[in-house]
């Protein structure tokens, strides 16, 4: 496995930190995870690849993909950048594979105990992460960092703006229990809520900016696709931690065949900033 430059150092991390993200319901162990996670970039990708293409994505910039999960948007850097190099960093790297491309490095490691050296970067970016860390804005301090001068920070983070006001009380029950179960193994669904960009100034990065994109359920699309597999995943957990019973998952679920219904599941956060 090569790594960027000399390499990221190890740095002594909290040993007493509990990784709650690795053993919970969203575990990589979950045999659906590979399926869920598949889902949730056919539902994004599109969203942030228009947000790198405003950001003027160049062919030889090095970029850092933080959390890969299923590898999609690194192997698509990998494409977009033949001169440069994509680093696809994740705690567990089962579903990534190194030989997707010449240009592309898998590095296994907890971004809270990795570091890579100041300005090994032009593009880092990170989805669905920062909610599940105990402590996004050291993270955030440190990919800063990371950035070499010019470069960008691209944050995507699930927000819950829309599940108290949700008008289907079978659909709010169900989000609900979810976001309850997520927050009890540290998940955070309202730490994005418009911080972001203020978190990435006080890191010291400029041109700040921010895009909301509603995840619509019930039109038959990709985030209705995602939101099944989510359940389908996490559904049982929520039964026995009796958050749900089984026909109140079934009835909001049903909830996704009905054609008067539409809805918002949850809508993703993006925030960027470039350093000076």
């Amino acid at each position: 496995m090569s790594q960027i430059d000399d390499g990221p150092e190890h740095l002594a991390g909290d040993p007493a930190a509990p990784d709650r993200y690795s053993t919970g319901v969203l575990s990589h162990e979950r045999p659906t995870e590979l399926k869920r996670l598949q889902a949730l970039e056919r539902m994004a990708d599109a969203w942030s690849q228009r947000v790198f293409a405003e950001r003027g994505l160049r062919k030889d910039w090095r970029c850092l993909e933080l959390g890969a999960g299923a590898g999609s948007i690194a192997r698509w850097l990998s494409a977009q950048c033949p001169d440069g190099k994509v680093v696809a960093l994740d705690i567990d790297v089962r579903f990534l594979d190194a030989g997707w491309a010449q240009n592309l490095d898998v590095v296994q490691g907890d971004l809270r105990d990795v570091e890579f050296p100041p300005a090994s970067f032009d593009l880092i970016h990170a989805r669905a992460l920062m909610m599940h860390l105990s402590n996004p804005e050291a993270v955030i301090a440190k990919a800063a960092r990371w950035l070499a001068p010019g470069g960008w920070l691209v944050l995507e983070d699930p927000v819950n703006f829309a599940t108290d006001s949700s008008p289907h009380s079978a659909w709010r029950r169900i989000m609900s229990a979810l976001e309850d179960a997520l927050s009890a193994q540290g998940s955070d669904l309202t730490w994005a809520r418009r911080r972001q960009p203020t978190i990435m100034g006080e890191a010291g990065l400029i041109e700040l900016g921010l895009t909301l994109q509603p995840m619509i359920v019930g039109d038959g699309g990709a985030v209705d696709a995602f939101m099944r597999l989510f359940f389908d995943q996490v559904g049982p957990s929520l039964i026995d931690q009796k958050r749900v019973t089984s026909d109140q998952l079934a009835e909001g679920l049903a909830l996704l065949d009905d054609p008067q219904f539409l809805d918002i599941a949850h809508s993703l956060l993006i925030a960027w900033g470039r350093r000076p």
